[in-house]
């Protein structure tokens, strides 16, 4: 029979001082699903949020009014530039050259004034909508990681976190990732997110990035990396 186990890394290659033991995949996996409870929201805090998100949203595309308003009003002026060289070429007023020369210089402004109005929209509109569906995805992640299959509890391993750290206490301290790391703070406010993230001092073995401690989130996400065999001594 065999058994799953996560080791460290850098204890197996020796490339780190690590003395991290072998842990059971089970645990690990049952230690991940714990932490969720931490970083699930409620309706109504996702309501509360959402609009504290909107309110500031609004502000600040407030204060950007006047300048969209610049841009649309020279976007303006220049189609109707536009049409008057038309009907002056057309009138033998201009000559073709001209033409083409002045309907470069608008279209070169045109697109600069599009691209500046596209920055904006999705500056405001891709980030609320991006924020929107990250609130959603915290409200009840508990229950969706509960009834995920292993590929998506994989997924939701990479979105949610950055690393999550084991520590010798068998304890999970995960790293959220952004905005959940804000989102998680904003809803709990006094509460530290990423204990992970604080420096150690040097000889602190007890800390979460000290050289004890392991990563179970690879750029892969979570996964059983070993295996070891009923009654053998080594890890394979």
């Amino acid at each position: 029979m065999t058994y799953a186990y996560y080791i460290c890394a850098g204890r197996s290659k020796k490339t780190t001082p690590c003395t991290r033991r072998a842990i059971p995949v089970q645990l690990v996996e049952r230690l991940v699903a714990g932490s969720y409870k931490s970083l699930t929201i409620s309706e109504s805090t996702n309501r509360t949020l959402a609009g504290q998100m909107q309110a500031a949203f609004d502000k600040r595309a407030a204060g950007h009014g006047r300048d969209l308003a610049a841009l649309t009003k020279n976007r303006a002026r220049m189609q109707k530039e536009t049409d008057k060289l038309l009907a002056a070429h057309f009138a033998d007023a201009i000559d073709l050259p001209t033409l083409k020369r002045h309907q470069d210089r608008i279209r070169a402004g045109l697109a600069d004034i599009d691209h500046r109005l596209a920055e904006h929209d999705q500056h405001y509109t891709g980030a609320r909508q991006f924020l929107d569906s990250s609130l959603r995805l915290q409200t009840g992640a508990d229950q969706m990681y509960a009834a995920s299959g292993d590929a998506t509890r994989r997924l939701a391993n990479q979105a949610f976190y950055t690393r999550i750290t084991i520590t010798e206490d068998e304890q999970a301290q995960p790293t959220l990732a952004e905005p959940f790391a804000t989102i998680t703070a904003a809803a709990n406010p006094g509460e530290t997110t990423n204990p992970g993230e604080t420096t150690a001092e040097p000889g602190d073995t007890n800390h979460v990035a000290g050289s004890h401690k392991t990563d179970w989130v690879p750029p892969a996400g979570i996964e059983p990396a070993t295996y070891r065999l009923e009654g053998g001594s080594s890890i394979h």
